[in-house]
């Protein structure tokens, strides 16, 4: 087995820090009502989501190497989708929408994908 890539030690930190910082939106769009729960829940799939690409990226894959681009290319929908949606502060989903553009670009590159497939347990 070969030492893992720098691409996929960093591509499961930014899906980690991802996925931090939308529990934290998802925490600060709660304004205790019931017309907050959309905005809610969008933030939580969107941490949903990064955490599934920050474990992509991990040694103990579940996935193929293909399937990690779209993971993130998935994650990367949903974050435009809460810009578009306006659920919460714009510059904070421009912060999310360019760590999920790295973690596509991470995704995307031959050498993770050849390791993934070759090494996952």
């Amino acid at each position: 087995m070969t030492a893992t890539p720098k691409k996929m030690v960093f591509g499961a930190a930014l899906g980690l820090i991802g996925g931090i910082i939308a529990i934290a939106a998802m925490a600060a769009s709660w304004n205790g009502t019931v017309d907050s729960m959309y905005d809610v829940g969008l933030n939580m799939l969107i941490a949903c989501m990064f955490f599934a690409v920050a474990g992509s990226f991990s040694r103990f894959t579940p996935v193929e190497g293909r399937t990690i681009l779209v993971l993130a290319a998935v994650c990367e929908a949903v974050v435009l989708l809460g810009i578009f949606y306006s659920a919460f502060d714009f510059v904070l989903y421009l912060v999310l929408a360019v760590i999920g553009a790295v973690n596509i670009l991470f995704a995307a590159c031959p050498t993770v994908t050849s390791w993934v497939d070759t090494n996952r347990i």
